[in-house]
């Protein structure tokens, strides 16, 4: 279904052509550089806005996607917000809220981490719901007394069952309730229907939950097929273990290991020319024909980016150093004498490149944005290039983050400081 046009450097672009069929045993083999802006296009990172604004578009952000995580260390923006401001500049927390609240067309639940997720998607994660249920089983007295208030009393918290007697010595020795409270919502009796203060409060499934939501339990083929196609949409090319690696509560949901499911309907699909095996270095990936006409020819303006650790772009590290050629790890969860790059440093993403990282702080009460290291990789040279619009993204960013003036602290290399125009 493709012919290959070569542009002037070589870089070979596949564009839709019924009347040039390739032989169906000619596998297609991609560049580095097509196969980066198919995914980055595809994370809706490639150019500005790409999903719109409002919150259409942020809804239209969470879809392609199909998940954002939620996270709880907050030096910066919480990872959430962090992702989809990334992708609609004009996004704030209250359109998140809405989505879920109000409009109830996404949904809290477990992916490889508690994420938001599309409402749409709610019957394919019932799945998961019912094996969380068999694993992790409330106790009957305690999950019986929170069934019953939240039915007569409405959405509660946590908080709501205080008991000044039990002093919690960490995560795991949750008050009683707490803990029903999070079994229960895993195993998908009780849904959270929105937050306060980013505290969860939760509700009767049923009371969350559309009218007209599909509820129907999936097979496990069509559990299969949906896995396959939503990472496939939202990476653009995929391959099998990382079409698999974001389901690690779900190796075994059918009472058997996941993964030889899944490679058999990946073969029926690429049979059947639902989806098409292309090459990079030599190992197969997945992606399909729409994905492919997605690849742009020209690339247009740069833009510079700060990505969340968290973000779906490089939240596979080993992919993230197959594609980018970036050895990225996020050092808050090492002691301070074994970081290199800072407590909380953040991806720089201009063009289809990663670029460097750049550790930083908000202080709040300060409305003070600490740039604590700004590092950019050892074979980066265009800094005059670059200098224009990375100062205009600190701007923007620093703002973002509740902002207004900018404390440049340590910068390598040296020489790129002094092109930045911050004050």
């Amino acid at each position: 279904m493709f012919h290959i046009r070569w542009k002037q450097d070589n870089i070979p672009c596949f564009l839709a052509d019924p009347n040039r069929p390739l032989f169906p045993t000619m596998t297609l083999a991609l560049s580095s550089r097509d196969t980066r802006r198919l995914f980055l296009a595809s994370q809706g990172l490639l150019r500005h806005n790409e999903f719109g604004k409002g919150k259409n578009a942020v809804l239209k952000a969470i879809q392609q996607l199909s998940y954002v995580q939620i996270d709880t260390i907050s030096v910066i923006e919480r990872a959430h917000n962090h992702v989809l401001w990334s992708r609609v500049d004009n996004f704030t927390q209250p359109i998140l809220d809405q989505l879920q609240s109000k409009h109830k067309s996404v949904f809290e639940y477990w992916a490889h981490a508690a994420a938001y997720l599309p409402m749409k998607d709610y019957r394919f994660y019932q799945p998961t719901m019912q094996s969380m249920a068999e694993r992790y089983p409330a106790e009957k007295k305690v999950k019986d007394l929170v069934l019953t208030r939240i039915r007569e009393e409405g959405p509660l918290q946590a908080r709501d069952f205080e008991d000044n007697r039990h002093k919690s010595t960490g995560w795991w020795d949750w008050k009683p309730a707490k803990q029903a409270m999070e079994r229960l919502f895993l195993a998908g009796e009780l849904m959270i229907a929105k937050r306060e203060g980013f505290q969860k409060v939760y509700d009767l499934k049923e009371r969350v939950l559309p009218e007209d939501i599909d509820t129907r339990m999936p097979s496990e083929k069509e559990w299969q097929r949906f896995q396959i196609n939503t990472m496939i949409n939202a990476l653009g090319l995929a391959r099998i273990q990382e079409i698999c690696y974001l389901r690690t509560t779900t190796r075994k949901l059918f009472k058997h290991d996941i993964l030889p499911g899944i490679k058999r309907t990946i073969a029926e699909l690429n049979e059947a020319g639902e989806i098409i095996e292309v090459s990079l270095h030599g190992n197969p990936y997945f992606t399909t024909e729409e994905n492919l006409n997605r690849i742009p020819i020209r690339l247009g303006r740069k833009n510079a980016r700060f990505l969340s650790p968290f973000d779906n772009l490089v939240i596979q590290r080993k992919r993230t150093l197959e594609l980018f050629d970036f050895d990225y790890q996020l050092e808050c969860y090492l002691p301070a004498h074994k970081r290199t790059y800072g407590y909380f440093s953040l991806p720089i993403l201009w063009g289809d490149e990663l670029i460097g990282r750049m550790d930083a702080k908000a202080d709040r009460k300060k409305r003070e944005f600490q740039i604590r290291f700004l590092c950019l990789n050892e074979n980066f040279r265009s800094y005059d290039e670059l200098a224009q619009p990375l100062s205009a993204e600190l701007i923007r960013f620093a703002q973002y983050n509740g902002c207004d003036c900018l404390n440049l602290q340590r910068v390598d290399p040296a020489a790129l400081k002094s092109l930045l125009k911050i004050s």
